[in-house]
């Protein structure tokens, strides 16, 4: 063997021992180091060489989360100031997962990854950094808070009309936090780095829905309809003295819907009703709140005469004497309704006068139409004509009458509403077809002599005697009505 090679072999031999060597004290060291962390790691430029997990979270806490756990947010608004602690927040370095990190560096993936990583944190050394964090859900629980000291309320503009003057008192604009807007203020100031931070609470103004210059424009009466009761009718007068005060005062907005049941809500006893006829089926019964028709088929006509958009509107089963055939509207619980939408750019104020024996209503609002006239005409295509049971009894006195039940036309109609601008008819249209069903009549007919006596007469004529019920009138055959028609004033 040459002297060459021998040379070549030992220096060969040399290598392999060192490396040997050096795996060896690697891997020893890393054997030892298991319950620690090597060294050459570290967070946030903080040298965690050779700690253990508890030592390492212990000096991170002390010198990282620590100094910043009294740190505050000031959140100040008009009349109100909130102090937001970065402890309240949980506001913190993540050094849970750091020190995870920290300890697992080196220490994964097989024998020659873990050997090489050990090597290069002899050359430079490991540096982890740290997650700043907190709770996003007390962020949000904080601006609700806040958000209820400030928020204010608007206030509508309110109207009053005593009958001759209208009175308004303004509205009022509300306040409420821009809570998104804040929300990112306090995110943006939750930083390690930040002392003392001021923040303005972003605040929104909320207008009122109903503002007094609106409601400054109802000036004019733009219809009025008026039909008449009888007093004598007690139950059914107070029933109509009642509603109307429930429905006066109704304002209506520009493309808001009036709706009847809405206005005057349940029909009970506790609030006074009392029982009175209503039509049921095609039947006149008596009935809680029996009158309240009244009121609604004259704030129909109303409606009509100010050429509003008839929403909903149902006739009654039978003709009432109160306005003319297609003139009535019927309500019922809630599943029958009257409804109208102000088709008007300004808002509409409904009114309801009760005299000693009328009831007017009328609606004011802007002059939006001047020059305007609505007419309502109906046309009546069929009468049905009275039919009479007589039942002949023998237990009465000759020539006695009694009714059982009145008898009640039947009559179809067409009804049309006209509208003429300075005189000029503009449109003519069909508003509604309607019937009302006929009601045969019963009348009992004594046929008992009578003698030595004067024989008394009840009910000799029952179409003769109308009563002022929910739909038991006859109608009269000369087609004139007690319902009023003032057209439109404007």
């Amino acid at each position: 063997m040459g002297k060459g090679v021998k040379v070549l072999l030992f220096i060969t031999m040399f290598v392999v021992i060192a490396l040997l060597a050096s795996a060896g004290v690697i891997i020893y060291n890393t054997s030892t180091a298991e319950k620690s962390i090597f060294n050459g790691v570290y967070v946030n430029d903080i040298n965690l060489g050779g700690m253990s997990k508890e030592e390492a979270h212990k000096i991170l806490e002390e010198k990282l989360n620590k100094p910043i756990s009294n740190r505050t947010i000031n959140l100040n608004a008009e009349d109100y100031k909130y102090t937001l602690k970065y402890e309240e927040l949980n506001a913190r370095y993540d050094i849970d997962t750091a020190v995870n990190k920290a300890f697992e560096y080196g220490k994964t993936g097989n024998f020659i990854t873990k050997t090489k990583n050990r090597l290069l944190l002899k050359k430079e050394p490991g540096n982890i950094d740290l997650d700043f964090k907190f709770d996003t859900s007390i962020v949000s629980k904080v601006i609700k808070d806040v958000n209820q000291k400030v928020y204010k309320a608007p206030k509508d503009a309110k109207i009053f009309f005593d009958g001759k003057n209208f009175k308004v008192t303004p509205d009022e604009v509300g306040v409420k936090v821009n809570e998104e807007k804040l929300g990112q203020l306090i995110e943006e100031a939750v930083k390690p780095e930040s002392t003392v931070v001021n923040i303005t609470v972003p605040t929104e103004k909320i207008e009122a829905k109903v503002k007094g210059d609106m409601l400054s424009k109802i000036n004019t009466k733009i219809s009025s309809f008026t039909t008449a009761f009888k007093p004598s009718d007690i139950n059914r007068t107070e029933n109509i003295k009642i509603a109307s005060k429930q429905a006066n005062g109704a304002l209506i907005l520009p493309g808001d819907v009036f709706s009847m049941n809405k206005a005057l809500g349940p029909r009970v006893v506790s609030k006074g009703y009392k029982e009175a006829p209503v039509i049921i089926n095609g039947t006149v019964v008596p009935g809680l709140a029996g009158g309240i028709c009244q009121v609604t088929s004259t704030i129909y006509n109303a409606a009509l005469l100010s050429d509003l958009e008839i929403v909903e509107r149902r006739q009654h089963g039978l003709a009432v004497s109160y306005v003319g055939v297609g003139r009535d509207a019927t309500i019922s619980g809630n599943f029958i309704d009257f409804k109208f939408r102000n088709t008007n750019k300004y808002p509409i104020y409904l009114y309801i006068g009760i005299g000693k024996s009328t009831l007017t209503v009328s609606l004011y609002g802007a002059n939006e139409h001047p020059g305007q006239l609505v007419q309502i005409t109906s046309e009546v295509l069929e009468r049905i004509k009275l039919d009479v049971e007589y039942i002949y009894d023998n237990t009465l006195g000759d020539g006695t009458k009694i009714t059982e039940e009145k008898p009640i036309t039947g009559i179809k109609s067409k009804t049309y509403k006209k509208v003429f601008q300075d005189g000029k008819l503009i449109s003519n249209e069909m508003i509604s077809e309607d019937f009302y069903k006929p009601v045969k009549g019963r009348i009992r007919v004594g046929t008992k002599p009578v003698s030595g006596a004067e024989v008394p007469v009840t009910n000799t004529d029952p179409s003769t005697e109308p009563t002022d019920t929910e739909g038991s009138e006859e109608i009269p055959q000369d087609g004139i009505f007690p319902g009023t028609d003032n057209s439109n004033n404007t």
